[in-house]
């Protein structure tokens, strides 16, 4: 009986004993099966306890009544990153005290923590995370959603790739009907360098959001799948699909998607040799994010990288990005950008046994222990060069054992 939970909800939340409750009104015994639902009680006596806890019984039963639906349209808003659609029903719901009764209080706090994955209010999640890792008799579903929000935690916030993924494979689509996580997957698998993975799970991201109608997921699906499928080396920049999508999300006013391929953008056109157009699309990428979220770093490092490239500007000016840079990753607690950043600072101060001696006892380590495949293969060249460069041949040769490894086949060849 829905009214026997909301009487106990507000009686416990008052402080009250079921004997103050029923005082003159009925006895503490039937306040208790009125709780539990298990006996017939009259509706004079229901608005007599209502009164008492000064609530309206027909109002909160109709709060109750949409709690289920309100919710499942919030965490719909957040898989679709509707975000201002998000915040509104956020506002609604936190004026509800109904929220805290046992029958909603854990798919409150799930998708609430989703919520806080979106905006980049990461210490709030990883807070509510831990008070769910201490949950008892989880249902199957929340069990799931658990596994993605753990998963987007650590590949959005902790750049832990390969735990992300191993929370993300966990998860049951049969029990929990969000393949909204493929798109997860796929991102997580591209961190670890695995290009056809990493497509094979965007494609089925795509199939998802084009049957929801999401124009701003559709886009960010296909541009994962761009990278993949521009990032080989016999592609022609010359055909890049991204000049098409970055007129659509403008035209669309999906500015964070925008900023999102502005990035990607530049960077294809760094890896290609084209410096100018990066640090431009570098910059303009910059200008669309916020500086308070974790993306932006991201877009910093490479604006970073362009700049030094070119040599556009002055050695104080680099200095003055690339220690913003290092501030920043502080605050987020990002180790990997962290590295990034200090590395930079030791480069522009021209400080080389400094740069390869942090690289090798502090970066490097971190980067293959943490499974990051493109910086783990980049610095092992770099360190390789710099040790063959000083005619260190036995240090050079510690790099290249795992950069073979690699690279070999179980052929039959003679």
């Amino acid at each position: 009986m829905i009214q026997g939970k909301i009487i106990k909800f507000y009686r416990e939340l008052q402080g009250l004993r079921q004997a103050d409750l029923g005082n003159e009104i009925c006895s503490s015994t039937h306040v208790s099966k009125i709780e539990r639902g298990i006996t017939e009680v009259s509706q004079e006596t229901i608005e007599l306890l209502a009164k008492r806890l000064r609530i309206d019984m027909k109002e909160e039963i109709n709060t109750y009544l949409s709690l289920d639906l309100l919710l499942k349209e919030w965490h719909e808003s957040i898989i679709l990153k509707l975000n201002s659609k998000a915040t509104s029903i956020k506002t609604k719901l936190e004026g509800i005290m109904l929220l805290k009764i046992p029958d909603f209080y854990r798919a409150y706090t799930l998708v609430l923590t989703r919520y806080y994955l979106l905006i980049g209010e990461s210490t709030y999640a990883k807070s509510l995370i831990e008070e769910m890792n201490s949950w008892d008799e989880l249902s199957v579903y929340d069990q799931n959603m658990l596994y993605h929000i753990k998963g987007k935690f650590y590949l959005d916030y902790q750049n832990e790739y390969s735990l992300a993924i191993s929370y993300l494979k966990k998860i049951n689509l049969t029990y929990y009907h969000n393949p909204e996580y493929y798109y997860d997957l796929a991102c997580a698998y591209m961190c670890m360098n695995s290009s056809i993975l990493a497509y094979h799970y965007a494609n089925k991201a795509l199939q998802f959001f084009s049957s929801k109608n999401s124009f701003n997921r559709i886009l960010e699906t296909e541009m994962l799948m761009l990278i993949q499928v521009e990032q080989e080396e016999i592609f022609d920049t010359k055909d890049s699909g991204y000049p098409r999508l970055i007129e659509m999300a403008d035209s669309l006013g999906l500015t964070d998607q925008k900023a999102k391929l502005l990035h990607n953008y530049a960077y294809q056109q760094f890896r290609n040799g084209s410096y100018e157009k990066a640090f431009e699309h570098y910059s303009q990428s910059l200008i669309l994010r916020d500086a308070s979220h974790p993306h932006y770093i991201v877009t910093l490092e490479g604006y970073l990288n362009a700049a030094t490239k070119l040599g556009l500007q002055s050695q104080t000016e680099l200095l003055i990005v690339a220690r913003e840079g290092l501030s920043l990753a502080k605050s987020l607690d990002d180790t990997m950008y962290l590295h990034y950043f200090q590395l930079h600072v030791n480069k522009i101060e021209g400080l080389k046994e400094r740069y390869y001696h942090y690289l090798e006892s502090v970066a490097y380590p971190f980067f293959k222990e943490m499974g990051y495949g493109l910086a783990t293969e980049t610095y092992e060249i770099k360190l390789f060069d710099y040790y063959l460069e000083k005619g260190d041949g036995e240090r050079a040769n510690q790099f290249t054992l795992s950069i073979v490894n690699r690279f070999r086949k179980n052929n039959e060849l003679v």
